[in-house]
């Protein structure tokens, strides 16, 4: 109910309908004066890159053969989590637990929290270091490899249908443009870890 107050509140203030977003009914009479706040700076969400990337990673997750269902339907007892360090994994071979947390974008405690996991189910193995033992370097044993190659071909269905509302040109455009992005995201936070003044 408070979720729904807080859309409600969101959608008065800014006078403008989000049309994606879809609203709960909500009785004005029970918003008092002082519950409402106002703000002084509006962000348009419909052009904010941030939310629109996050908004159709979202929606993109859910097309086509929708991740969670495949992985129901295949009787893999897995989450989305693990899924990923299995596909990695697939795409670029053997990988230390730190590469695998950088092209996830995620800590390297949430890929060890997978790969223990995956190792349990004997979708992975790992190998220790012999120079720093927080270093693992972590690969698809057979069973993983036989797991990537069942579900792989449908996420490339889902991939070719999303891919499918461009042309060849619009889709070279937008790897082009998202390149860009990458790279200048990439500068950006270099930018800002610099310690050096």
């Amino acid at each position: 109910m408070l979720r729904e107050i807080k859309r409600a509140i969101i959608i008065l203030l800014s006078n403008k309908r989000v049309a994606h977003m879809p609203i709960s009914p909500v009785n004005p009479s029970t918003i008092t004066k002082k519950d409402v706040g106002k703000v002084s700076c509006t962000l348009d969400l419909q052009t904010f890159l941030p939310y629109r990337m996050y908004f159709l990673g979202a929606q993109m997750a859910k097309a086509g053969h929708d991740l969670p269902e495949l992985l129901k339907e295949m009787e893999v007892n897995i989450g989305e989590r693990e899924w990923r360090v299995i596909s990695i994994l697939g795409a670029y071979g053997g990988l230390t637990n730190s590469n695998v947390a950088n092209l996830l974008q995620a800590d390297v405690a949430t890929i060890s929290r997978a790969v223990k996991i995956l190792k349990s189910l004997r979708y992975v193995d790992t190998l220790n270091s012999r120079k720093d033992k927080r270093k693992l370097l972590i690969f698809l044993t057979k069973s993983g490899a036989e797991l990537y190659d069942k579900i792989t071909p449908k996420r490339i269905e889902t991939g070719e249908m999303i891919d499918s509302c461009f042309s060849n040109d619009e889709l070279s455009t937008l790897h082009h443009l998202l390149n860009k992005l990458e790279r200048h995201l990439k500068h950006m936070e270099n930018e800002l870890e610099s310690e050096w003044i």
